[in-house]
């Protein structure tokens, strides 16, 4: 069953072929600019940046990691919700916990996608929940997103490199643009609430207002929480919307590069954009911090916490033929 749900995931992602140019052009562009910041960059300072994060940096930096994991598990609460399936929510959050490390370290499709399939099926959820669940997780994450940067760009919170060539009312217009994916998911939920569609034998109802708020709101939290992770390292050079606008960057920078953990990209992006306002020491300690508590540590939870779902769906699944077997 995974194998199929891979494959039909794989299927419906495949990009043209322009975008998959653009995503080799933007590697190697990485690439070379990696290359040259390595050259010049102090090893000595990054060292001595790395010890100079003491308790007031690295407890609210860990406190930001933590709130993002429980408020990234919450789309998946809203998705069994969605899909109409009883699994207790500390279930649930487990397993989005786990998925999402994964997601984070190894990819969409393994994880996101591969270990949502394998543990939510050993849950009870038919293949059609599990789909509900999992589309659920992507829109909310990205309508949170356009929120954000919406509000970011919209209000010119972000001032982009000029060697980017946007004019200030071109990033106005796009702030607009993204704004109006929320806001015209939420008025199509509260114009067509409950009404049903099926597309591609997935059986699809339009969800409630409420519903999409809570998306929304809970996705655009978690973005937030993420560029908090970040700005507990930089606050001293760099105020929090700065910091955010940066991050949303790295973000859509990291959907055009498919690169497990957009590793590389999140780096070049911030060197880019901040490189001028944050001595180049700290900042790639505060981004190779971040990476161990955002990344590294939470798959090490993850991966302890995979095993023991997959112990846990073994022994309900035993007791469950036992069962089966007394009744006959």
């Amino acid at each position: 069953m995974v194998a199929q749900a891979l494959s039909a995931i794989r299927h419906h992602a495949r990009w043209p072929m322009w975008r998959r140019a653009l995503g080799i052009l933007f590697i190697a562009a990485v690439l070379a600019l990696i290359a040259r910041k390595l050259g010049t960059i102090d090893w000595d300072a990054v060292l001595a940046a790395l010890r100079g994060f003491d308790r007031r940096t690295l407890l609210p930096a860990a406190g930001f990691a933590v709130l993002t994991g429980l408020l990234y598990s919450q789309f998946d609460v809203l998705g069994c919700r969605y899909a109409g399936h009883p699994l207790p929510v500390r279930r649930v959050m487990a397993i989005a916990y786990v998925s999402y490390t994964m997601s984070l370290n190894l990819g969409a499709t393994l994880g996101g996608a591969g270990v949502r399939y394998r543990l939510y099926s050993r849950a009870g959820l038919s293949p059609p929940q599990i789909w509900s669940v999992f589309a659920v997780a992507v829109s909310s994450n990205w309508l949170g997103y356009a929120l954000l940067a919406g509000i970011i760009l919209a209000g010119q919170l972000v001032v982009l490199p000029p060697e980017w060539g946007i004019p200030p009312a071109a990033t106005r217009l796009i702030g607009a643009v993204m704004l109006a994916a929320p806001a015209g998911y939420v008025a199509a939920c509260a114009a067509w609430q409950g009404r049903h569609r099926t597309v591609r034998d997935h059986d699809i109802y339009v969800p409630s207002p409420r519903f999409a708020l809570l998306q929304i709101l809970v996705s655009a939290g978690n973005w937030a929480a993420v560029a908090g992770i970040l700005h507990a390292f930089l606050h001293a050079h760099a105020d929090y919307y700065t910091v955010l606008g940066v991050y949303l960057a790295s973000g859509l920078a990291g959907v055009v590069i498919r690169v497990p953990g957009a590793l590389g990209v999140v780096e070049t992006v911030f060197l880019t954009m901040l490189g001028g306002q944050v001595p180049h020491g700290l900042l790639l300690a505060a981004l190779i911090a971040y990476r161990a508590l955002y990344y590294l540590i939470p798959l090490g939870i993850g991966t302890v916490g995979y095993f023991l779902l997959e112990a846990r769906g073994k022994k309900l699944a035993a007791g469950t033929e036992i069962e089966d077997g007394q009744r006959r």
